[in-house]
């Protein structure tokens, strides 16, 4: 099948006054308006419109390509398209066919700058990335005399001298792709990401309207890429600074910039200079005023899904380090006063989710949450009266942007209920030393001595086979709980211990674990980790053990003897360490004793304890020193001052493979 080939046409006039004329071949008024501002603010730069205009029509995704003659110097192209065409790539190659200079937004005109030492042909490839209509390619030669040079004519120089990439000469700049060298710059400034004594180019970044501006340095030395407002040679006016991103010859500054003058600074780490390539791309951002007006709905029970990536950070929080990313409205409308849930899950940035009364009014905060039951999620839980609020997707980084996902939850007061709600339904805890929950629809039908009144409570029911120490503690949750351990489920006479963490040694038997709320409005998913260490092993060593003797070493081996014991220093995050041996030291008066462990085949650990056998707290209740070195052979060495008394001596393998014979020494130093 062959292609008809595409139309393009040198136009035969070489200026603007005959543009309309060029424009009118096509029908179209529209081109005109956008060609025109092209033109006058490239002039406004002191560039001037050098040889043809190119025009044509194009179809999306088709692409026309236009032969240029680049004399030498600085030259600006613009390809500008028409009515219907809402997106034009433009890449420029050399007589060899590489890419020289190509731009990356998503506009309805393309807009390049390239400096050429020698005339030379050269090849504009036009592509119609969305839409379809008229286009129109143009050159431009003139202004600065730098290296650096404009990437279009969005931006206005200071008058009165040629811009040369100086604070009081910038180069003009707006989206595009500018290629210039650091390497005749002046030394004149430096950003506050990283302390510079080389030489910087300076451009200007005039911005009409609020806008998202992504600006990208790829270079061949150090770069660093800073920004100020309004006042070009003051640090203090800083927006942004970057350096290495990704990498030594990267930076990147992505920022929501208000209508205003700006001064990009392209600049070297240390002494670095060298050529770079520049791309900035820009993206109108909506007002605050307007995305609370259209804010979409948030339905209770509902899931939605968005993204940032066109909003600003228009608004901040209580929580999430002020919550710096930016941010989307969803109105959410309460018929009656209702308990709410409200999650924000996000794989992009790390999430903030928000609530105020006033979608505008930063004193209207109800509720923030950053943390949540799973990875990638932020909740924000809370009892709220019947009415209109507005929900924010937001994020910590500073003008984070990216998809997410918003899911909401909504339940009278006193909740629904759930599995385990009482004492009638407990939930067995089983073999999972790790077990997900949810408050959020039960009642209170438990509660405990430290929760709130009224307080969501979930009841577990945990069977005791021998004299054990139970360990429970909430590792992820939407909501502030606590925990209580009773003997008798409802029955708070029978409490064992309530608080954020439990730690106690029981007799066997039934016992009832409850997660409650640690306030009214405190409730959500969570995570329960528990643990029961089985003490009656323990026991049965410390009915019989071996004293040390005062001057004297002891050998021994802890191969096939059991772990009995832990050892705070070793078996990190409630980790099994190695079979142990367990020794007596007794101590007549106030003294200072030493004991040095010698463990030729394994890493070992060494404890002195107060209590033989666990109890409440465990071993770090219980020890009073903990010594273990990393590499085996090495000595572990206790130099301690006792109070009188009996004390027990815990020999210990640092993992459970770590175990063999060893040398015991105990002295006292009078």
């Amino acid at each position: 099948m062959t292609r008809k080939p595409l139309r393009l046409r040198a136009a035969p006039c070489a200026g603007l006054a005959l543009l309309a004329a060029c424009a009118a071949t096509h029908g179209g008024g529209a081109l005109e308006p956008r060609f025109v501002a092209v033109h006058n603010a490239f002039a406004a730069v002191g560039l001037a419109q050098v040889g043809p205009i190119h025009e044509g029509m194009l179809s999306e995704g088709r692409e026309v390509r236009v032969p240029l003659d680049l004399a030498a110097g600085c030259t600006a192209v613009a390809a500008v398209g028409g009515d219907g065409l809402r997106d034009v790539d433009a890449t420029l190659l050399d007589a060899q066919g590489r890419p020289v200079a190509h731009d990356t937004t998503n506009e309805p005109q393309a807009l390049l700058r390239v400096c050429v030492d020698a005339a030379d042909g050269y090849v504009l490839v036009v592509k119609a990335a969305s839409g379809s209509g008229p286009w129109v390619v143009a050159t431009w030669q003139g202004g600065g005399t730098g290296d650096g040079s404009p990437a279009s004519g969005g931006a206005t120089a200071q008058r009165g001298r040629d811009a040369d990439g100086t604070c009081d000469a910038p180069l003009p700049l707006a989206a595009g792709t500018v290629t210039g060298s650091t390497a005749h710059g002046e030394h004149e400034n430096a950003g506050s990401c990283d302390a510079s004594d080389s030489r910087e180019l300076v451009y200007q970044l005039d911005v009409a309207q609020r806008e998202r501006v992504s600006i990208e340095v790829e270079a061949k030395f150090d770069s660093v890429l800073y920004v100020r407002r309004d006042d070009c040679t003051d640090p203090s006016a800083e927006v942004d600074c970057n350096d290495d991103a990704p990498d030594r010859t990267h930076s990147r500054v992505e920022r929501v910039l208000e209508p205003g003058r700006y001064f990009v600074f392209v600049d070297g780490y240390s002494h670095d200079t060298g050529s770079f390539k520049m791309t900035v791309a820009t993206t109108y951002v909506v007002a605050l005023a307007d995305e609370c007006r259209r804010a979409p709905a948030l339905a209770p029970g509902s899931s939605v899904s968005g993204t940032t990536a066109a909003m600003g950070n228009d608004v901040q929080a209580s929580c999430g380090d002020s919550a710096e990313g930016a941010d989307a409205p969803w109105r959410m409308d309460l018929a009656t006063r209702s308990r709410l849930r409200v999650v924000e899950h996000s794989d992009a940035v790390t999430p903030v989710v928000h609530m105020r009364r006033a979608c505008a009014d930063e004193q209207s905060e109800v509720a923030c949450g950053e943390g949540g039951a799973s990875a990638g999620d932020a909740a924000m839980t809370g009892l709220f009266d019947a009415g209109g609020y507005t929900v924010f997707a937001d994020a910590h980084e500073r003008d984070a942007t990216g998809q997410y996902t918003l899911h909401a939850d909504v339940a009278p007061p006193a909740g629904t209920g759930t599995p385990g709600d009482g004492c009638g339904d407990a939930v067995l805890l089983g073999a999972d030393p790790n077990v997900a929950g949810d408050t959020f629809w039960a009642r209170d039908d438990v509660g405990s001595t430290c929760s709130g009144s009224g307080a969501a409570d979930v009841v577990y029911r945990l069977d005791v086979p021998r004299r054990s120490r139970v360990v429970a503690s909430l590792q992820a949750e939407e909501a502030p709980h606590v925990l209580a351990l009773s003997r008798r489920c409802g029955d708070r006479s029978s409490e064992v211990a309530c608080g954020r963490e439990l730690d106690e040694v029981v007799a066997p038997g039934s016992y009832y674990v409850t997660v409650d709320g640690a306030a009214e409005d405190a409730f959500g998913r969570f995570v329960l980790a528990w643990s029961v260490e089985d003490l009656s092993a323990q026991s049965r060593a410390c009915v019989s053990v071996p004293a040390l003797v005062d001057g004297a070493a002891v050998t021994g081996t802890t191969s096939g003897m059991g772990d009995k014991f832990s050892v705070s220093c070793a078996g990190g995050d409630g980790a099994a360490t190695g079979p142990d041996r367990v020794y007596a030291i007794s101590v007549p008066r106030r003294s200072r004793v030493q004991l040095a462990l010698t463990a030729s085949g394994f890493d070992a650990a060494l404890a002195i304890r107060k209590n033989c056998v666990d109890a409440t707290g465990g071993a770090k209740a219980a020890e009073v020193a903990c010594e273990a070195e990393g590499d085996p052979g090495q000595r572990d060495v206790i130099d301690k001052t006792l109070e009188a008394g009996t004390y027990w001596v815990v020999v210990d393998g640092q993992s459970p493979n770590d175990q063999g014979p060893f040398t015991l020494e105990y002295r006292v130093v009078r």
